[in-house]
């Protein structure tokens, strides 16, 4: 079972609350989940570049096996390089059809905000 964690906010609320269902989700052994992803969409990509004060977060997540993944469209239309992102972050062509394409394969979906 795998779960997908959809941000596309960049408020620190949201921000927060995503990172904590990422964490949460990571450490319930009872849920028996083979990926916990967390989708940076639309200003949700902000949280993925060092200016994000949760920045330090993120790649704690990332060294401890959270999925987290991002589309070049959305970092393209804030002019957010590439290269901005950590090494680990997955960089799709469009972070909407990574969500379809995740939840097709049975991923559970969680929103925020």
């Amino acid at each position: 079972m795998d779960a997908v964690i959809h941000l596309t906010s960049d408020a620190e609320a949201d921000r927060r609350h995503a990172l904590r269902c990422a964490t949460v989700l990571r450490d319930n052994d009872a849920l028996d989940l083979a990926d916990v992803a967390l989708l940076l969409h639309r200003d949700g990509v902000r949280l993925a570049t060092p200016a994000s004060p949760e920045y330090d977060w993120l790649v704690e997540l990332l060294g401890s096996g959270v999925t987290v993944t991002l589309g070049t469209t959305c970092l393209d239309a804030r002019e957010i390089p590439h290269d901005a992102v950590p090494a680990g972050v997955e960089l799709v062509p469009s972070g909407v059809s990574e969500l379809v394409s995740r939840q097709a394969a049975g991923a559970h979906y969680v929103k925020i905000p």
